[in-house]
């Protein structure tokens, strides 16, 4: 179906692309020879520039019918780069009128040959050129022999040396628009290929791809590994990881399991609770889909300096290290490794075997699997609180980027990869996940799954578009969604709902669901939930009713609720089903505020504190009323979830305050008044507990007076010890990272002494973020250094964690006194085409809460100048949150109270 807005694409290049796809005679008779060439000619002119466009996507789409890859691969442990040769069995749907170009980022091209002759090329950096004389006929075997460097950021071929053991390990991340990184090929998702592999390794490596190996050689020193030809998939999912792992094998029902760590990270690996994660996960799946795993084998490789949580290249799952803890996890934190294992999961289906056609329909991959990982969980697992947790993460990120200037309708047009690379965000995610857990309520729970497993069955192995998955789902549910896609997934913007109610007699006369919308997305949607209503009975805030409701436009009026006893609390997303912010009406509030504690379901009260922070957050409610209410009320809590919501906002709050310009006693006695309730807390927390562990990551970040540093050296050095909260490695180097922040004691010895216990890639991170925190201009000017100047001198990990650390909230000054440094640097990141790097460039403007913050930002994004679309959304959020930040301070300063 015709969707106006959906593809920037001109008329011109409409026709151009049309007149591609046609025959030579067509050609001819449709526009004449020579304006058919001269069109045909001016499609194949590919700007001599990083990245892929969509618009000759398109092009080279319409030139390739079919494409194989035999790929021939040479790793060592030594040396900066690694050798390959590629033959890419190509099918040209007619005679080439144009050049083909092969992707290939960052190499050096040793030779091309066409059917085994050597011919002519161009190379300029970002692709091979070769002239349409040399590929003449319909089918040719492409031969590239070329050499890489192995990368330092993550994306590509990237290598690791353990600092520990000296071993070295290797692995691949290619979304969207890196897998030609490792090899030369058409690196766009809708020319999936079959891949056949071999790879010559040290003798001593595993080596892991979507395939497991059919021969393993010895030649030495080194093993050639042999794979058989792999089902047909699009290269973005294709993977290359090696070393000497430490290695786990399992079997969930026949499909074979592995899991991969490197040696010293082996120890502090639970391979039980990942084998019962991932069995789970296929379990479930299966018989959802109702379409076997559709892969030979299944490996997660656990790997270090990872960009992204995980990458679900096909049967050889890549994972961060940050889903391995060196001490107890917290049951949070495991429900988080289950969540991502299945998400991985879900994409073996919706992501490899049904592949989008364009980056447009990225949040078709990435919004289901979000869906599908919590539906899982929530179905076949240990965890009882799914959907809370993906309340208070997933959506609250959803609900956080839809009210800022930078956020998109889920679906929107992408015109090259670096588009793409700047849309993994909390829309693609966390919203287009939330609209799909309220589908199945809207359709009906089987409906929805019979569409899903239609889609997956009648689309294996292929590309597919957003039409394509609404059919499906439409036909088994017996709806047109033609209205819902268009509100939901055709249109941006958050909407707001509040209950309206009159009663009588202490019954319900009315009660109405007010929908608004902001003045930049005024679109009012169609959305199915429950209104809550709530009574004490008992001595507690009880739900005594629950009323379905699909609400539409500025008003409904929920009839059903007629006659029902008057509420003490209305909350018109009962069960979390809409996508809505809630403003509560001020009986709900008033209430709310007498008997938060006295609610007795958990999951209520947690929605009603985020409804809470959401009025600070919107500068209708001054920070240190609730500050106040959360140290008067928290105390008490015993559900985990809403302890984690409250220290997180006392956390936020606390630095809110270093931001503000506000009277400096007011200031002092409210951030007192947070590290005093938050040292309290973590006294007071069960031993060993879930929330003694949250109330100590709260406490590294409130921590400020002479009493509470002394508390957390003590702590570091065993000589003040709390039962049951026993420290593990990363937990210590919070408590150094504080020193350092507060220049507190022996702040620069403590960095050495643990480096001495603990030499781990992980501990020498942290010893960057611990010195590059300190308040001192040299170490600010060291790091600005490294960053800015120095930055080929280092891993993007390393990178990543000075510039987390270089600015936090109370060093404004020093912030000031250098972000000219930052600013001039912005030209020589903006050209850089590695967009990894350019995210954590972005990182260097901390919330800069004053007016002349606000303008800074302003004369980057005013100035003129194209701006990578990374650093420009970074750029026009901070510009954004800094003003938020301002009206919050004008809220606190406005309120004499405190």
């Amino acid at each position: 179906m015709n969707r106006s807005g959906k593809f920037a694409v001109g008329v011109l290049c409409s026709a151009v692309l049309a007149a591609c796809s046609l025959e030579p005679n067509q050609l001819q008779a449709t526009a004449g020879t020579s304006t058919a060439h001269a069109l045909a000619e001016s499609a194949a002119a590919r700007d001599n520039a990083p990245g892929l466009s969509e618009q000759y996507a398109k092009l080279r789409k319409q030139q390739i019918a079919q494409v194989d890859y035999k790929l021939s691969v040479t790793i060592a442990k030594t040396g900066e780069a690694f050798s390959g040769r590629v033959i890419a069995d190509t099918q040209f749907r007619r005679n080439l009128l144009q050049p083909l170009t092969i992707d290939f980022a960052g190499g050096e091209v040793r030779g091309v040959q066409v059917d085994g002759k050597t011919v002519p090329f161009e190379y300029n950096g970002h692709f091979i050129t070769i002239s349409p004389e040399h590929l003449k006929g319909r089918k040719h075997a492409i031969a590239v022999d070329y050499t890489h460097a192995y990368s330092s950021n993550g994306s590509g071929l990237h290598r690791f040396q353990d600092p520990v053991d000296g071993e070295v390990y290797m692995y691949t991340d290619f979304e969207p628009y890196d897998a030609n990184r490792l090899f030369p090929h058409f690196d766009q998702p809708n020319l999936k290929a079959h891949y056949t592999l071999d790879v010559t390794a040290p003798k001593d490596w595993s080596v892991i791809t979507s395939v497991r190996e059919k021969n393993v050689e010895q030649k030495g020193e080194v093993n050639h590994w042999v794979f058989p030809q792999s089902q047909k998939f699009s290269s973005y999912i294709f993977s290359l990881h090696a070393g000497p792992f430490h290695v786990w094998e399992n079997d969930a029902d026949g499909i074979p399991l592995r899991l991969f760590a490197r040696k010293t990270l082996a120890e502090y690996v639970k391979p039980n609770d990942w084998f019962t994660f991932t069995k789970q996960s296929f379990e479930f799946f299966q018989k959802y889909f109702e379409v076997d795993y559709p892969f030979v084998k299944y490996d997660q490789v656990i790997v270090p300096d990872f960009n992204a949580g995980a990458m679900e290249n096909v049967a050889a799952v890549t994972f961060s290290e940050r889903y391995v803890s060196r001490g107890d996890k917290t049951q949070a934190e495991r429900m988080r490794l289950a969540n991502v294992i299945a998400h991985e999961m879900a994409h073996m289906w919706f992501g490899d075997l049904v592949t989008m056609n364009w980056w447009d329909d990225l949040w078709l991959n990435e919004s289901f699997a979000t869906y599908m990982a919590n539906l899982a969980l929530a179905e076949n697992s240990e965890f009882d609180d799914v959907w809370e947790n993906f309340y208070l993460g997933t959506k609250q990120w959803a609900y956080g980027e839809d009210q800022l200037p930078t956020t998109h309708a889920i679906q929107l047009p992408v015109q090259n990869t670096d588009e793409a690379f700047a849309n993994f965000d909390g829309i693609t995610y966390g919203k287009g996940g939330s609209i799909l857990k309220q589908l199945p309520y809207y359709l009906g729970k089987e409906e929805f799954r019979k569409g899903v497993s239609n889609y997956l069955k009648d689309l294996s192995y292929k590309n597919s578009t957003l039409d394509d998955f609404m059919g499906h789902l439409g036909k088994a549910a017996g709806k047109d969604l033609d209205q819902w896609q268009q509100q939901w997934l055709y249109n941006a913007g958050l909407n707001t709902i509040a209950a309206s109610f009159q009663c009588k007699d202490g019954k319900i006369a009315s009660l109405t669901i007010k929908q608004s919308a902001p003045a930049d997305y005024p679109v009012l949607r169609e959305q199915r939930t429950q209104v809550g209503l709530y009574n004490m009975a008992g001595g507690k805030m009880v739900l005594s009713k629950a009323i379905p409701v699909t609400y539409a436009g500025a008003s409904t009026e929920v009839a059903a609720a007629k006659g029902e006893a008057c509420p003490q609390i209305v909350y018109p997303n009962e069960g979390d089903w809409a996508f809505a912010k809630v403003n509560l009406d001020k009986v709900s509030v008033d209430n709310m505020s007498k008997h938060i504690n006295d609610i007795d379901k958990p999951f209520t009260r947690l929605m009603l504190w985020q409804s809470l922070f959401d009025s600070v957050s919107d500068a209708k409610l001054p920070l240190d009323e609730f500050v106040s209410f959360a140290i008067n009320n928290a105390g008490v809590e015993t559900d985990i979830n809403v302890i984690r919501l409250v220290s997180r906002y006392l956390g936020t709050s606390y630095a809110f305050l270093d931001q503000f310009q506000m009277d400096d006693a007011k200031r002092t006695r409210l951030q007192l008044a947070i590290e005093t309730f938050v040292w309290d807390q973590l006294q007071k927390a069960p031993a060993g507990s879930d929330a003694q562990k949250t109330w100590f990551s709260t406490f590294t970040g409130v921590a400020h007076t002479n009493k509470a540093l002394t508390n957390a050296r003590n702590l570091l050095r065993g000589e003040l010890v709390i039962d049951g909260l026993k420290l593990d490695p990363d937990m210590r180097w919070s408590l150094i990272t504080l020193q350092n922040q507060r220049l507190f004691g022996d702040y620069a010895q403590a960095i050495k002494t643990e480096l001495a216990k603990d030499n781990s890639d992980r501990s020498q991170l942290n010893a960057i973020a611990a010195e590059a925190i300190r308040p001192q201009q040299e170490a600010k000017a060291k790091w600005l250094e490294n960053l800015l100047e120095k930055r080929d001198n280092f891993k993007l990990a390393q990178l990543k964690y000075a510039a987390d650390a270089l600015f936090p909230t109370e060093q404004g000054s020093l912030y000031n006194a250098n972000v000219e440094r930052v600013i001039a640097a912005l030209d020589d990141v903006n050209s850089s085409d590695a967009s990894e790097f350019v995210g954590t460039y972005a990182r260097l403007f901390p919330l800069n809460c004053s007016d002349k913050g606000v303008q800074q930002v302003s004369d980057i994004l005013d100035s003129g100048k194209t701006l990578n679309p990374l650093l420009e959304k970074a750029l026009k959020n901070r510009r954004f949150k800094n003003q938020s930040c301002l009206d919050m301070a004008e809220a606190i300063n406005g309120n004499t109270a405190g």
